[in-house]
């Protein structure tokens, strides 16, 4: 049954923002709430679900590892009214805490589907420790993306089981090495079908 008290006019903007050294540590959870409050302090016109508890309409594409940044993060909203994408941009910009930085909002359509839905892949770049020389590292990430399995074994429940992580580890390739340092790229299955962290490619490595 529709509610007489909620606006029929709504539209999906889709936001694509950077996740900062600043706030890398702060929680799934606690990034969502900062996004809600930003954006009531931006006057975004948020469409909210109907219930006795009302939350507005946000939905991210994932969540981000304790500790990791992200430059092109996605965040969708439904909102009411004829708000553009531009004027919902200039309105954010200053209402967002250091460390959330907003890239770009466009908006899509509203029965588009849903951003789990969409993502299939992430991309990470990994800066490590390591006393591995710039060639011994080349030989292994080589030896990874020419074996037909990559077993890892994980404890659950006080069992041992092992996963293989081959089919989900899309690219990887070493992009510096130097004075103790090395930055890896890899690509990653992410979403609804799986999901790889880049620390268990790393355990492998």
């Amino acid at each position: 049954m529709t509610d007489p008290n909620q606006p029929t006019d709504r539209h999906r903007l889709r936001l694509v923002f950077a996740k900062k050294k600043q706030v890398k540590y702060i929680s799934h959870l606690d990034l969502a709430l900062a996004w809600e409050r930003s954006l009531r302090r931006a006057q975004i016109p948020l469409a909210y679900s109907q219930g006795f508890n009302p939350r507005p309409k946000m939905q991210f594409a994932s969540g981000l590892p304790l500790g990791t940044t992200g430059s092109a993060e996605i965040l969708d909203i439904i909102v009411t009214g004829d708000i553009t994408a531009e004027e919902a941009f200039s309105r954010i910009v200053p209402a967002l805490p250091v460390g959330i930085g907003l890239v770009s909002v466009e908006e899509v359509p509203l029965k588009s589907p849903t951003l789990q839905n969409l993502l299939a892949q992430a991309e990470y770049r990994v800066t490590v420790e390591t006393d591995l020389s710039a060639e011994e590292l080349a030989r292994r990430i080589e030896a990874l993306l020419v074996a037909e399995q990559i077993i890892e074994t994980r404890t659950r429940k006080k069992r041992q089981e092992q996963f293989d992580l081959r089919p989900w580890l899309h690219e990887l390739r070493l992009e510096s090495a130097a004075d103790g340092d090395a930055c890896l790229f890899m690509r990653v299955t992410a979403g609804q079908h799986g999901n790889l962290r880049p620390e268990a490619v790393l355990s492998v490595l």
